[in-house]
Formats: C-alpha cells, sequence, structure tokens
C-alpha cells in the first residue's frame, strides 16, 4: 500500500528519476570508492613520507643500475654480490664527493658574515632612508600604544616565546637526512639484489602463457624506457656540470669545482634548478667581485649553459621517444615538491616517466598516457 501511494503522489516520478540520473552520472558507488582509495592513498604518501620517499627513491635509482647487473664481470656473479658491489661503489662516490667538498663549502660558509658586511656597505645609500623610516614608524606607533593605554598606565605583558635553537634544529635535520640515506641505500641494495627473483615471480603469477609473455614484454619494455632516461639524464647533467665549472674557472669565479657540481645536481629538478643555480651564482659573483658589471657574468654563462642543454643537447640525445608534456612536468614539480618537498621536485620526471611507459601498455589506461607524452610535430609534405 505505501509503494502505491507513493507512486500516485505527482511529480514523484520525476523525481526518482532525476536521483537515479544524478547516481547514475556523479555518484557511483565505484567511481566514489576509487575516488576515495586515490584520497587515502595520496594521504598516506603524505604522512610517511620520511619512509616511502628514500623507498621509492631508491626503487627508481635501482633503473639506473639494473643494465650494469648484465654486464661483464657483474653478470658473472651472484646478485646479492654484485648488488653490493654497486652500493658500495656508490657509497664510495658519494662520500669522495662530499670530502671534495667540504672545504669550498665551509670556506663559503666562513664568507658569509663579512660578505653580508660588505652587501649592506654598497647598499648603504639604498638602506639608510628606509632604516629612517622604519624608525620613525616604530616611534608613531609606540607614540600611539602609549595614548592608548594612558598616562601612567602600564602596557600589557608581552609574552616572548623561545624558539628552537639552531642547534637543536640542526640536530634534528641531520638525523632525518642520516636516516633516510641508511633507508635508501639499504633498500637499494635488496632491490639490486631480488631484481631478478621479483621479475621471475612477476611473470610466474601470469595465468596464461599469453599473459606471461605479455608480463615478460611489459617489464622488460618499462626497465628499458626508465635506464635509458635516467642514464641520458644522468650523462647530459655530468657534462652540464663540467661545462658550468670551466665557465665558472674561465671568468675567476672561486671554488669552480662546487658550482659546477651544483649545477649538475640541481639540474635535476626542471625550471627550478636552474632558476636556483642563477640565483647562487649572481649571488656569488656581487659578493666576490668588484666591478657590478662582472658580477652578472657567472649566471649569464650559467644561463647560457642551461639554454645550450636543455634546447640543443637535451631534444637530440632524448629525441622524440622520452619527450613528456611540459605542462604534465610543470604540475608534477607543483605536486610532488608539495608532498616531499625536494625529494619530491627531483623524483618529479622520473615519476611522469614511469607513469607514461605503464600506462602505455595496458589497455585500459593506455589513453591517459597521450596526455603525458608531448605533441607530435607532424611534417609537412613537400610540395610536387
Amino acid at each position: 500500500m505505501q509503494d502505491n501511494d507513493t507512486n500516485n503522489i505527482p511529480g514523484a516520478e520525476g523525481t526518482e528519476g532525476v536521483g537515479r540520473i544524478a547516481l547514475g552520472g556523479l555518484m557511483l558507488p565505484g567511481t566514489a570508492l576509487s575516488f576515495l582509495s586515490i584520497l587515502a592513498l595520496f594521504y598516506t604518501l603524505y604522512l610517511a613520507q620520511a619512509l616511502i620517499a628514500p623507498v621509492f627513491t631508491a626503487i627508481v635509482v635501482s633503473f639506473l643500475f639494473t643494465p650494469l647487473l648484465r654486464l661483464s664481470p657483474l653478470k658473472h656473479l651472484p646478485d646479492p654480490a654484485a648488488a653490493a658491489m654497486i652500493v658500495f661503489t656508490l657509497l664510495g662516490l658519494c662520500g669522495g664527493g662530499l670530502y671534495l667538498l667540504a672545504d669550498p663549502v665551509s670556506e663559503w660558509a666562513e664568507r658569509i658574515p663579512s660578505a653580508i658586511e660588505e652587501f649592506q656597505e654598497r647598499t648603504r645609500k639604498i638602506t639608510v632612508p628606509m632604516e629612517e623610516m622604519r624608525a620613525a614608524s616604530e616611534k608613531m606607533r609606540e607614540a600611539a600604544g602609549s595614548f592608548a593605554n594612558g598616562e601612567g598606565k602600564p602596557a600589557g605583558q608581552e609574552v616572548v616565546v623561545q624558539e628552537a635553537s639552531v642547534a637543536n634544529r640542526a640536530l634534528t635535520l641531520i638525523g632525518e637526512v642520516g636516516t633516510s640515506l641508511l633507508i635508501f641505500f639499504v633498500f637499494l641494495y635488496f632491490v639490486l639484489a631480488t631484481t631478478h627473483l621479483m621479475r621471475d615471480r612477476i611473470v610466474r603469477i601470469a595465468p596464461r602463457i599469453s599473459d606471461k609473455e605479455k608480463a615478460r614484454r611489459i617489464i622488460r619494455d618499462i626497465e628499458r624506457e626508465i635506464s635509458g632516461y635516467l642514464v641520458s639524464v644522468t650523462l647530459i647533467n655530468i657534462g652540464l656540470g663540467i661545462a658550468i665549472g670551466l665557465c665558472m674557472w674561465a671568468i675567476g669565479l672561486p671554488n669552480p669545482v662546487l658550482w659546477g657540481a651544483a649545477g649538475m645536481i640541481l639540474n635535476y629538478i626542471p625550471y627550478l634548478g636552474p632558476a636556483i643555480g642563477m640565483a647562487l651564482t649572481g649571488i656569488a659573483g656581487l659578493l666576490t667581485m668588484p666591478d657590478p658589471a662582472m658580477a652578472l657574468l657567472p649566471p649569464a654563462f650559467y644561463f647560457l649553459c642551461n639554454l645550450i642543454e636543455s634546447q640543443l643537447v637535451l631534444p637530440t640525445v632524448i629525441g622524440r621517444r622520452h619527450t613528456i608534456n611540459a605542462a604534465m612536468v610543470f604540475l608534477s614539480i607543483v605536486f610532488w615538491g608539495w608532498m616531499w618537498g625536494v625529494i619530491g621536485a627531483v623524483l618529479a620526471v622520473p615519476i611522469l616517466v614511469i607513469i607514461k611507459a605503464t600506462f602505455s601498455h595496458l589497455d585500459r589506461l593506455q589513453k591517459f598516457s597521450v596526455f603525458i607524452a608531448a605533441e607530435e610535430r607532424k611534417t609537412r609534405p613537400l610540395p610536387d
């Protein structure tokens, strides 16, 4: 009876139809569940960044060293021994680089106080009027505050919150970085030591022979795509660092090795890295060169080296195979930089390459790889 009464209500059928359309178009249970799962995944990545970021970095770096496991003499060794050799070699290179750069970094750290004083002397003509205006505004604010409180009325008590000391924050940062590095190197060893085992396990769980062949082909293509991109970019960055170091040495900027290493590392962050390098070399030029015109040479040469690298070398070496949409690269840097900080900004482009390579081999997700890939320019046919 209740159902019949409901059906007899004017407009009930139309309302029910609208509700069904809304539920079918916007409120599908599967879509809502997928959306909530994605939100939960990103929330977990954000909260557990201290653990997940070094783990994912190790996975990305493993693609850079996986081809070495198939080369002599490492291919004749057991995978754990070959992985140990690679990890210890990487540790030695990082330790040697830090040892070589420790003196230039400490030299610049000692130079900072005197450089700040010298910079203040150069800009005194601009800062003195601004300081006088600030002092006058402070006096006016104090006079207004005393008038509001009344004569003889004590001003309100000021609560001062003592911030954490610089030493404590430095110790905390060193502890966090040390823990992340430990997780990175240990997990990198296990990924390299079990790379062939994990590949065989993934192929083995495929139910049919055709699925096994497809899984083997997907793994091989993804590995070749990502390792080729990482190896190419690393070699380009090394060449860029050498070029920047030589330019800084030629114009007389102190510690050219430091600036070359900084240029190589910062170039792993598209857009933001070169801008930071130009700013640092510009500040170094202002602090070390007496002539302001000469102080513009370090950022100018830095920009020239990055311009040649980004417009000539990178397109020639990478080609169309690894090209990615510039807008997607920018959004990826912003998103992963917000999620994981500097590490996220460095991993932004490799994450896009992994997503593009993976989606391009999956039928249901292949259409999404089109948005990540760069637009291919079609050549016009020549006239007859």
